[in-house]
């Protein structure tokens, strides 16, 4: 029974398969429409992609200042509870002021990496823009 069911399957693939290909052979110019209006949905996709990937370094980049800012703070506070001689208050501010500078570290480098990404997006995407510009003179 399910040998019945795959060559019916196989039968209508082959029949619907072989109505496309004669429909393609008959009019080429609209398969190559139809593979234009494509590349520009991909194009639209790429830009939809750059600028999210500026929102997200624009992110990174607010992250980084209020982590710098913190990590100065801590730091301040740490030499002023040295003064006053507070040494576990001290020791508390210290500890602050290296993990926040961890944390300025690790997201300037994620700045870094979503800088470059940015670069190499904006590059594919005015390729494409070139390429799609170039298929619809010819």
């Amino acid at each position: 029974m399910t040998s019945l069911f795959t060559r019916i399957k196989n039968t209508v693939l082959a029949d619907l398969n072989e109505a496309l290909d004669q429909k393609e052979k008959k009019n080429p110019i609209a398969l190559l429409n139809q593979y234009l209006r494509q590349c520009e949905q991909e194009t639209e996709k790429v830009k939809k992609l750059i600028e999210r990937q500026y929102r997200l370094k624009e992110e990174f980049s607010r992250e980084y200042q209020q982590a710098a800012e913190l990590a100065e703070k801590r730091k301040n506070q740490a030499d002023i509870a040295a003064k006053a001689g507070e040494s576990e208050l001290q020791q508390f501010a210290f500890q602050e002021a290296m993990h926040y500078e961890e944390r300025a570290t690790r997201l300037k480098q994620t700045l870094t990496e979503a800088t470059l990404e940015l670069q190499n997006l904006e590059a594919k995407y005015e390729e494409m823009k070139h390429k799609l510009k170039d298929m619809h003179i010819r």
